[in-house]
């Protein structure tokens, strides 16, 4: 009876093949975690034809979980450098994606690789990358630093002072000359006025002065007395308003007759 081939020791289905002698190597262990986690996703799409077109576009890792374009770029970086991976197409947008290919595999010739990829690619090759340098220990960047002639620096005894030399000073409120009062006239004086007749007449502001009906009525007799014996009266015959108005001579003018209420003169009772 035949031996199945089937490995029942293991769940079934495909599985990646990472030689030991690629995790031994000082290229992988120089690896970041992105960088290894990387390459096991490149490594899940071979399948015993296609080494040579590998994805390691954004467009695929996004359905395995890759999220950063950025953090997907420096790891692809690393494994190039590594020469853990090999770049047989270089893509271009919109829509042209990279192919890779696995180092310790044998690079299978498919069409549509760049110009001269075949001859630069040689299985093994990541045995060969130039290996990074290791960062320094302390104990080396000190032994440096005394070769170098340096000493221990003294700690500095005294304190720094944070405030000035002179003191502190406090913000003077008032201007540095004092606080002045503003003064109400002009700084040369008052101004005169040009012309040397007053404001007002001299003898008050008419406005001012209450009216009284008496005082009125006095100085219009006054002026009337003042005219008629001044000037001839003239006769009514030879009125030149043509005798359209009445004339009221300065004898019908009784104080008597006048109403203070409303400034006019009550007509006689025998001139009526």
């Amino acid at each position: 009876m035949a031996k199945s081939r089937i490995d029942e020791s293991r769940d079934p289905g495909g599985y990646i093949a990472l030689p030991w002698s690629v995790i031994d190597s000082q290229a992988y262990r120089n690896l970041s975690y992105t960088g290894k986690a990387l390459l096991i996703e490149l490594a899940r799409q071979y399948v015993r034809n296609n080494n040579g077109r590998l994805l390691l576009s954004q467009r695929y890792l996004v359905t395995r979980g890759w999220r950063s374009g950025d953090v997907i770029l420096r790891a692809k970086r690393e494994l190039l450098d590594a020469k853990l991976i090999y770049q047989t197409v270089q893509g271009h947008r919109p829509n042209k994606a990279s192919w890779f290919a696995l180092t310790w595999y044998t690079l299978d010739r498919l069409p549509g690789y760049d110009d001269d990829v075949v001859d630069g690619f040689r299985r093994g090759m990541y045995a060969t990358a130039p290996q990074p340098k290791p960062k320094p220990t302390r104990e080396a960047l000190y032994e440096k630093w005394r070769d170098a002639g340096g000493s221990t620096p003294k700690k500095s005894t005294s304190r720094k002072i944070l405030t000035p030399a002179h003191g502190v000073e406090s913000a003077a409120i008032a201007p540095a000359g004092g606080v002045e009062e503003d003064c109400v006239a002009p700084a040369h004086g008052a101004i005169r006025g040009v012309s040397d007749t007053l404001s007002t007449p001299a003898h008050g502001d008419h406005l001012e002065i209450p009216f009284c009906a008496a005082k009125s009525l006095s100085a219009v007799l006054v002026g009337s007395a003042t005219a008629s014996t001044t000037a001839p009266t003239p006769n009514s015959d030879h009125d030149d308003d043509g005798g359209q108005f009445d004339r009221v001579r300065d004898c019908d003018l009784d104080p008597n007759l006048f109403d203070q209420t409303t400034g006019e003169f009550r007509q006689s009772t025998q001139a009526a």
